[in-house]
């Protein structure tokens, strides 16, 4: 080589030597309602990934994340949270909390945080970091509130003390400022300087009752105010677990209103959440959540959990997974983290992704199929139901229709001076309501409804015309949990053959309900009576106290205390010669 030449290219090189150094990465920014990643938008296939607790789940962190990584995904999920009593076994504190007690701190778990971020650093996975958890889970809000004395776990909005309570955010507080202020002791970056963390998520599922949502909105605004002045880099999210009823939608729109919130989110596993409205509407469901994130809060939408059952071929399972993320993209949708990435376990979750067994092979090439694609271009909304048009009217349906038992009650037997037909509360014809179902697991079987809707009860006529029917059923209103507010009433039309026989003020839900009785004279309605099928409506619309219906039937097998008049739906048809009270029998 020449003099000449030598100098050229050492010129060359002392040109390019910028060029061929690293560009910073770029943390992930919102520009209205999309993710950008310097100047291009960002959307992203991601996983939970399940590396911070356990041994197992510990040692496999590797394992996990440069799974996700091959797979093509952008974003993992992880939980930095972890509280237990401050005499927790040793193995506890050593493999699964972040502090034992409300002043005893593990480092271990924050070093294993910092393992976790400098991994998927280096494999070029971004982190979204939730730091509590409001189910019991590795402590979560049920610890802080037994550290503060809260031990009635029974009680209506026992977890919205969590929101109030002052030791609990004074302890939260600090946890946010090691997490959040930490330095990592691998790579030497703090963590608000670090791009491989997305965003910080307050907490997994954030919910509870209606009454406190104000509160949580409020412990939201305060939390990430704590959050920004130690980093101004990162997006803050509530960590919502979504919605299902119209009022929860609202409390939705509400929260991912607020400036502080970065992003919408929403989980949602469409075996469990959709069964009574069935899987055929979970088109619909995503783009009810996409509209309103897009085009009546103006911000991105992830699904930070999605995922469907180990149960079946795992081709179907994979077909289901891909028919989710085709909906989320022709919606323009921007982000969904499948639930869960992690090795093999001494024990599995159902919804598990285990990265080293071949049988999820065909789930991860169905994940990483869509990923390239989205590499390749950006999705954009295609779907001509979307947009500031539609507004906030729901997209999906806001009441699920439940079929139940089939044929008519007709067991009509002698008793209560004519006859009697019991009919089992959870043997009704049709249920609609925003949730419904029934339930053998509790002290009494019942059918239950929340919010608005109805239930269906079709029987057949007892032969003749009687000169009363007398109707007795255990009621009360429907909160999910064991025990509705003090005020939890709800008001029951209760319809026969379409028209209306009673109106009721129905007792708060207790878990056990009080009985009810209704009484029908008309002759119209009775002379129909005589045969034919009939329809029984219990109907709770919409009003000030619309807190849904569970009706009670037989005692559980589970139950260890006897209840107090247990029994169906009963209903007294009196013969024109009967007695005038039911012949003595008990409600």
């Amino acid at each position: 080589m020449s003099l000449k030449t030598q100098a050229v290219s050492l010129l060359l090189l002392v040109l390019a030597g910028p060029a061929l150094e690293a560009a910073p990465r770029p943390f992930i920014r919102v520009d209205g309602a999309r993710f950008m990643e310097g100047d291009r938008p960002f959307q992203f296939v991601g996983a939970n990934l399940n590396v911070m607790h356990g041994s197992d789940a510990r040692a496999g962190a590797a394992l996990t994340i440069g799974a996700a990584a091959a797979d093509g995904l952008k974003v993992g999920r992880v939980w930095a949270l972890g509280e237990g009593l401050t005499d927790s076994p040793h193995w506890t504190r050593q493999e699964y909390l972040f502090r034992a007690g409300p002043t005893n701190w593990q480092e271990q778990a924050f070093r294993q945080l910092d393992r976790v971020v400098a991994e998927a650093g280096k494999r070029g996975l971004r982190l979204i970091v939730t730091l509590s958890n409001r189910w019991g889970d590795y402590g979560g809000i049920p610890m802080y509130l037994r550290w503060a004395g809260h031990l009635d776990v029974e009680s209506y909005g026992y977890e919205d003390r969590f929101f109030t309570d002052d030791r609990c955010r004074r302890w939260f507080v600090e946890h946010l400022q090691r997490v959040v202020g930490r330095t990592n002791t691998l790579t030497g970056a703090a963590y608000r300087d670090d791009p491989t963390i997305m965003a910080w998520e307050l907490q997994n599922e954030m919910n509870g009752t209606p009454e406190a949502a104000p509160d949580r909105r409020q412990w939201f605004v305060e939390m990430a105010g704590v959050i920004q002045r130690i980093d101004s880099n990162h997006m803050i999210v509530p960590g919502l677990i979504g919605y299902n009823l119209q009022l929860e939608r609202s409390n939705w729109i509400a929260m991912n209103r607020l400036p502080e919130a970065a992003f919408c989110d929403q989980h949602i596993y469409p075996e469990e959440h959709l069964r009574s409205r069935g899987v055929v509407n979970l088109q619909r469901y995503i783009d009810d959540r996409v509209q309103l994130a897009h085009h009546v809060i103006g911000k991105p939408i992830i699904f930070g959990e999605f995922g469907f059952s180990d149960r079946g071929p795992t081709g179907m399972r994979a077909r289901w997974h891909r028919r989710f993320l085709d909906r989320l993209f022709y919606n323009g949708g921007d982000g969904a983290l499948v639930w869960i990435y992690q090795p093999t376990l001494s024990w599995k979750r159902k919804f598990g992704i285990l990265v080293d067994r071949q049988r999820y092979r065909s789930v991860r090439q169905a994940l990483a199929a869509r990923a390239r694609r989205l590499r390749a271009a950006v999705a954009t909304n295609r779907n001509p139901a979307l947009g500031p048009q539609q507004g906030d009217r729901p997209l999906a349906p806001t009441h699920a229709l439940l079929a139940g038992h089939g044929p008519a009650h007709r067991r009509w037997r002698r008793g209560g001076g004519g006859r009697e037909l019991h009919i089992p509360v959870e043997q009704f014809h049709r249920a609609w309501f925003e949730e419904a179902g029934s339930w053998d697991g509790g002290i009494l079987v019942h059918a239950y409804g929340r919010r608005t809707g109805w239930f269906e009860y079709r029987f057949q006529g007892p032969g003749f015309r009687p000169r009363r029917l007398v109707l007795h059923a255990r009621l009360s209103s429907e909160y999910p949990g064991r025990n509705g507010p003090p005020h939890g009433f709800t008001r029951v039309e209760v319809l026969l053959d379409g028209q209306s026989v009673a109106r009721l003020r129905v007792m708060p839900d207790d878990g056990m309900g009080g009985w009810y009785r209704v009484e029908i004279t008309r002759a119209d309605l009775l002379q129909k009576l005589a045969r034919g099928t009939h329809l029984l409506r219990f109907q709770v619309a919409d009003g000030p106290e619309a807190n849904g219906l569970a009706l009670y039937g037989r005692e559980t097998t589970l139950n260890r205390e006897p209840v107090e008049q247990p029994g169906p739906l009963r209903l007294v048809a009196e013969a024109q010669d009967g007695p005038t009270q039911d012949g003595g029998r008990r409600p």
